[in-house]
């Protein structure tokens, strides 16, 4: 792969996490009142798919007709992103969101996959 293409790749992959960022922001929240214990929310396209409670640790997966698969496990402290069959594996190197780091992570309380249209949001009690 030449300069041109991986930085046509990479501008298109930016372009492809504004607009997700831009249409997750405008998606309906739940109301502060819903979350009565620290949580985690999937969605895809911005349909929730999952909501598991921390004190419920489990393993998700979510499987999409296209073939899109992507594995969350859910702890007592937070989720991670255990693996994706998106390409660029983003998703995946993103690390845990947990009740102690969902404040400072460069992308706060969410894990998002955006070739699968995966948003994994922890929700945490107020």
């Amino acid at each position: 792969m030449d300069r041109k293409t991986g930085f046509i790749r990479i501008l298109s992959y930016l372009f492809l996490l504004l607009a997700f960022l831009c249409l997750s922001a405008c998606a309906p929240k739940p109301e502060p009142s819903a979350i009565t214990e620290d949580t985690v929310i999937i969605t895809v396209d911005g349909q929730e798919v999952a909501r598991v409670p921390l004190n419920q640790p489990q393993t998700v997966t979510v499987s999409q007709e296209s073939g899109a698969e992507n594995v969350i496990e859910i702890t007592s402290e937070g989720a991670v992103m255990r693996s994706s069959t998106c390409e660029n594996q983003l998703c995946v190197h993103m690390g845990a969101v947990t009740v102690d780091n969902w404040e400072t992570r460069v992308n706060g309380a969410f894990i998002i996959c955006l070739p699968n249209r995966v948003s994994v949001e922890l929700a945490v009690k107020e």
